[in-house]
Order: C-alpha cells, then structure tokens, then sequence
C-alpha cells in the first residue's frame, strides 16, 4: 500500500558490531546510517526516498555524498530471488525480490535477477535522496540496507573480514556487509542472518489506534453533550 513511511534510530550502523576500516577516510561517523525510507505515488509511478545521517563527499561524488552504498530490493509478488546480493542477507522463503535499486554517489541503477540493469535518475531533495522506479504503486515488501562504498565489488558494499584492516570492515567470517538495515528487529535480522520485509500495513497501527480513539471520543461526546 502507498504511501509506506519507516524511521529508523541513529547510531545502530554498525552490523554485529563491526568496527569500521582503519583508514581515515571513514573517520567520521554517520554516513551509512540510515534514517527513514518512504514509497510513495507520484502519478502513475513509484518514487522511493531514502534518508542518510550525514553526507559527506571527501572523493566529490556527482550524487553529492561518496561513502555509503544504498540498496532497496522490492519484493513484488509470489517467488523471487532470497538472496540480497550485496547486503549479504536472505529473504524470508518466499519473499524474493524482483526489482532492485542500487544508489552511490557514482551511479543509481535498477537490477533484476537475472542480472539486467539499467540507470535511473536520482535527486536529492534537501536530506533526502529520491528516485522514480520503472514500477507502479502497489503492495510491495522493501529491504532496504546501507553499506560502506567499495568502487571493486559488483554491488558496491565493502567486505567484512575478522581483523578487519585499512579497507575492510572487521566483523565474523560470512557476516552481511550491510551495516544498517531498516527494519524494527534489526539485532534479530542480523544474527539470523534472514532479513523480513518492510510493509505499509507496519505503519497502520499508529493510524489504527488514533482511529479508534478518536470514534471512542465522539461516542463520550454524544453521551456528555446529546442532542435536544
């Protein structure tokens, strides 16, 4: 369902408990921590938004911001691939993705399974970096993961070795490469290595209760003030 709107806390990039490369490039923290994600229409399209802590952008990235791999894998209908190429998580069974989109301050692409690719446009709108999919709206499931860049791995997430090094994340052996994932169980995701998806009907309690609170509030209203 649209729209489909997902905070997440600040300061929980770090996997399971990775420490980051001991190059002085990633120094600064914050730049692959993500904090909100939102799906939403605009006219008969998908637009995906995706919000970063910080963007800093010390090699002069044309997207503005030069650490952080992003990727959002959507999953669509029945089957799809459970393996998040990249991330280093699986879906649930039966939750695959069929659509991709991959973000770096280099390129923006959609991917499919089969290997295809092809660019889309990416903006950034104030903290925010949106992009128009090549799908409609519908009731999707998202993964969304954010990564550190690395310009030598197909999908741009930089690798996590135990000792870790210069360039390197140190963590275990087989450990995603993701280093924040959107997700409330986020601790649960990582060392379960299975990531579920995000979904709108997620975001319905809040609605759902305010709902109901206010019909119980019209109904003490009628009680307290009924008509003469």
């Amino acid at each position: 369902m649209i729209p489909a709107i997902f905070s997440d806390p600040p300061g929980d990039d770090h996997g399971l408990g990775y420490a980051y490369p001991t190059a002085p490039l990633f120094a600064e923290a914050g730049f692959a921590d993500l904090r909100g994600f939102e799906a939403l229409q605009r006219g008969e399209k998908l637009v995906l938004r995706v919000r970063l802590q910080r963007y800093p952008n010390p090699l002069g990235a044309p997207h503005g911001f030069s650490l952080a791999t992003v990727a959002i894998y959507l999953h669509t209908g029945p089957g799809g691939t459970e393996e998040l190429p990249g991330a280093g998580f699986k879906t649930p069974a039966g939750q695959g993705w069929s659509h991709a989109y991959l973000i770096t301050g280099w390129l923006a692409e959609e991917h499919r399974p089969d290997g295809s690719r092809q660019p889309v446009s990416l903006s950034r709108q104030g903290d925010w970096l949106e992009l128009t999919s090549s799908l409609p709206p519908g009731d999707y499931g998202y993964y969304v993961a954010a990564g550190l860049y690395d310009p030598f791995t197909p999908w741009h997430f930089r690798p996590v070795r135990p000792g870790g090094g210069p360039w390197v994340l140190n963590g275990p052996s087989e450990a995603p490469r993701a280093v924040d994932v959107l997700h409330p169980q986020q601790a649960q995701a990582y060392q379960s290595g299975v990531l579920p998806p995000l979904r709108a009907a997620q975001n319905r309690t809040p609605w759902a209760l305010l709902s109901a609170g206010l019909g119980l509030l019209f109904v003490l209203l009628a009680f307290r003030f009924p008509r003469r």
